[in-house]
């Protein structure tokens, strides 16, 4: 995974034998805010390739020497940090962890860490929007956390799961033919590294609850939900198709999502409008919003924001430029490109 990952950044490459501080300086521009202080008297042998892939950053980095970087929060982004040589001494609020070639942690938005590394060190970075997670958390629970997405501060050895290192060699591959500009093609590869990301790091969450922990009565509940999105469903209905009370439906939902039947219902809504308009199957946005039964769209927008981190209409603008750019490219008329389903 590493040689791949050098080969897509190969053409990527910012900063070569520079100083750690001009290092410093592009990644507090592009990767994450913080303050850097070299730990000893060392030649100008920073290094720095950074390339954005579908709102992914991926980047390498070595400082050369010894550093300590201080870092007051990673804004509204995990990153996920592979050690590919050396050691780097994570230090959070309450505790230590070190990682060492091999190892891989990812990083919490919004937290305060202090990260020392070795002379030797090198690491693999990628950043993956907050939204990310969200949309994958809620596409298979109906919620995230009340305290929003947290990764467990547990570094994780990729040598013990070589099915995450082929997933990420498959999709390096695939990058390295990809056209710059068509980094649309890679969406369907991101959800699919996201939600294995999901699966090998430990979280506050759990995308097996559902199937495991739910009440009896859930999963036909939730299958009911699902199949009648575009109507407006009650409590009613719900106490109806799984006869039991009210109260009993609302105890339920806590239970088994931490959440009420509305906020669910209502976040199940949400990722079907994002479902359709990232895949094309939506004139425009006041349409898929009245389907799904959104009749005030400033609230729409509002809601779908602070679960997706973009409005509706940057979703869908999103789609629309990437379809030009596609077209541009093969000389296909855009009305004749096949999104994504």
């Amino acid at each position: 995974m590493t040689k791949l990952l050098a080969n897509v950044l190969s053409q990527a490459t910012v900063f070569e034998f520079a100083h750690p501080e001009v290092v410093s300086e592009f990644v507090n521009k592009k990767i994450g805010r913080h303050t850097i202080e070299v730990m000893n008297s060392q030649k100008s042998l920073s290094r720095l390739s950074f390339t954005e892939i579908s709102g992914l950053g991926l980047s390498s980095i070595s400082y050369g020497g010894e550093v300590k970087i201080k870092s007051p929060e990673l804004e509204d982004a995990f990153h996920l940090q592979i050690i590919t040589e050396g050691e780097c001494k994570i230090t959070f609020k309450d505790e230590k962890v070190l990682l060492k070639k091999g190892d891989a942690i990812i990083l919490n938005p919004h937290e305060l860490i202090i990260l020392d590394y070795s002379h030797d060190c090198e690491k693999l970075i990628i950043n993956v929007p907050e939204s990310e997670f969200q949309s994958a958390v809620i596409g298979d629970l109906g919620h995230i956390p009340k305290s929003g997405i947290r990764f467990k501060r547990l570094p994780v050895s990729l040598f013990c799961f070589p099915s995450l290192v082929k997933l990420f060699e498959s999709v390096f591959l695939e990058v390295e033919n990809f056209d710059s500009d068509l980094f649309c093609v890679f969406d369907p590869y991101k959800e699919i590294m996201v939600k294995k990301i999901l699966r090998t790091f430990q979280g506050n969450f759990n995308i097996y609850e559902k199937s495991v922990n739910a009440h009896p009565c859930m999963e036909k509940i939730t299958q009911y939900i699902d199949n009648n999105l575009k109507n407006d469903i009650s409590l009613d209905e719900l106490c109806f198709i799984s006869k039991v009370s009210v109260r009993s439906i609302y105890n339920m939902f806590s239970a088994s999502f931490s959440t009420t039947p509305r906020s669910y219902i209502k976040n199940r809504k949400l990722q079907k409008v994002r479902e359709e308009l990232l895949g094309g199957r939506a004139k425009n946005v006041t349409e898929v919003a009245f389907d799904y039964g959104f009749m005030h769209l400033g609230r729409l927008s509002c809601d779908y924001k602070k679960l997706f981190g973009e409005l509706p209409s940057e979703t869908r603008r999103a789609l629309l430029l990437n379809d030009t750019k596609v077209s541009e490219h093969y000389g296909i008329p855009p009305n004749k490109i096949e999104t994504p389903h």
